[in-house]
């Protein structure tokens, strides 16, 4: 039941990533698509931890640092484009 419920999980989170891919290419402005960046990274992270539950390998700390990294760059690249310079 459990593997049953983490492949549900998977193919959420795949079309998911598939509909984040969509938006990036098609965003008609570049907020759009740092969100879309912002929520593929999560996405993938979503990814890599049901992959770590479901093969039973402790790569946890991978699945922390890419969403830490993906949301420090979505902010940084946000900083940039309100005040157009980064320091």
């Amino acid at each position: 039941m459990v593997d049953f419920t983490l492949n549900i999980a998977l193919s959420i989170l795949g079309i998911s990533l598939f509909i984040v891919f969509i938006r990036f290419v098609k965003g008609p402005s570049l907020p759009d698509r740092l969100l879309a960046v912002d929520t593929a990274t999560l996405t993938l992270a979503g990814i890599f931890a049901v992959l770590a539950i479901k093969s039973s390998f402790e790569f946890f700390i991978a699945v922390l640092i890419l969403a830490v990294v993906g949301i420090i760059s979505s902010v940084t690249v946000a900083k940039y484009l309100v005040k157009g310079k980064l320091f």
